[in-house]
């Protein structure tokens, strides 16, 4: 009866670290939420994830014609990620593409989408000349500042796979060394 208590107290004990083990963060609740159609200002977007990120997790934000919208200040803490606009968004259809690491060091991404529908105001008229020619060169600078960012992310992500181990080692030594040990009690208990 003790042993059968014992066997049962490993299995659960195993059950529930493999259980974490496997795990990834996943996106919990977002503020807007996807699909929303926000009426008011919106000059803050919030992500909350089921677990904890980790520094160097980022989100971006683009219209429907791919144009990349500037966030500034996107700050962490433990599993929200927060950053804000610069301006407020004009009315149309924005995609958030999120891009975490998780606490188990897995990189994570995804995405979702939101529309601005605020009354009285108007979609902006075509730009001039000017006002064109001033976006590309500002949509140059910042692709330059994103390939930067990249870069620094794809270095931090490779020292991040260095530093850890696979995420089912630990999972599959535990399996392992309970068999073992199985093995071992059925081994002795025969020889009774």
């Amino acid at each position: 009866m003790k042993v059968k208590k014992i066997l049962l107290a490993t299995f659960i004990f195993i059950f529930a670290i493999s259980t974490n083990a496997f795990a990834h963060t996943h996106l919990g609740s977002s503020s807007p939420k996807d699909g929303q159609v926000v009426t008011e200002e919106l000059r803050e977007i919030t992500l909350n994830f089921e677990g904890k990120i980790e520094q160097g997790s980022k989100f971006e934000l683009s219209n429907t014609q791919g144009q990349s919208i500037p966030i500034e200040n996107i700050s962490i803490d433990k599993g929200k990620m927060t950053g804000n606009l610069a301006n407020p968004l004009e009315n149309g259809e924005y995609l958030v593409n999120w891009n975490i690491i998780g606490a188990d060091g897995h990189p994570i991404e995804g995405e979702f989408s939101f529309t601005v529908n605020i009354s009285g105001s108007e979609t902006p008229a075509e730009p001039s000349n000017e006002t064109e020619q001033s976006m590309q060169e500002e949509a140059i600078n910042e692709h330059e500042h994103e390939q930067t960012d990249e870069q620094l992310a794809s270095e931090e992500t490779e020292e991040t796979k260095e530093s850890q181990l696979p995420s089912y080692l630990i999972p599959t030594i535990i399996i392992v060394l309970i068999m073992v040990i199985i093995g071992a009690f059925f081994g002795l208990r025969r020889k009774k």
